[in-house]
């Protein structure tokens, strides 16, 4: 977490910078990835390639909304606990306002032929945004060839045996500390870059 007194000005910016993207992204978690790291790495230079991939390892580890995980990493990153109250509250707030409202004012849309529509066309452009935020971290992420084989492997066992994610995680982890327990170089070699 940053030691620095924090901006109002970086606050506020943490703030409503997630809650634009909460708030105007249709596909939940995984359709806001791409935008966060387009936010965090390119458009505002929070994080860097290498940042951004630990945010989204770290978020994707932990219970509860990616997203909101990506935003409170995000926050206490560059401003400690009031950073990450600034981006949490901005990723919360407004969708769940909006759900309220909405479920108030529209309750079932279930026969909404308009609305099912919608809801098709948002789903494939959501899977293809997530699909692109996941091409492009993988370029940047993975170094090595064991890295690529602990990925595939976590995708297949996900999908086709229906293992949780949080297991392939923690085994992705196991495997790439045994592959650099096993090739670690005799004393003095530090640790980071073998996998």
């Amino acid at each position: 977490m940053s030691d620095r007194a924090p901006s109002p000005k970086l606050l506020a910016d943490l703030f409503f910078s997630f809650a634009k993207i909460s708030l105007l992204t249709v596909g939940g978690g995984p359709a806001m990835i791409p935008l966060v790291m387009n936010l965090a790495t390119e458009r505002r230079g929070w994080l860097s390639q290498d940042e951004m991939t630990d945010c989204l390892t770290i978020a994707q580890s932990l219970p509860g909304g990616v997203i909101v995980n990506m935003a409170t990493y995000i926050g206490a990153r560059l401003c400690g606990v009031p950073g990450m109250i600034a981006a949490t509250f901005g990723a919360i707030f407004p969708t769940a306002t909006l759900a309220v409202v909405i479920g108030l004012l529209l309750g079932n849309i279930d026969g909404n032929v308009y609305a099912a529509g919608a809801i098709q066309g948002a789903k494939a452009a959501a899977v293809g945004l997530v699909l692109a935020a996941f091409i492009k971290l993988g370029s940047n992420a993975f170094k090595k060839p064991a890295q690529w084989i602990i990925a595939g492997a976590a995708m297949a066992v996900v999908i086709i045996w229906h293992i949780s994610p949080v297991w392939a995680i923690v085994a992705g982890g196991l495997s790439g500390w045994m592959i650099y327990r096993l090739k670690r170089k005799p004393a003095g070699k530090r640790p980071g870059g073998d996998l």
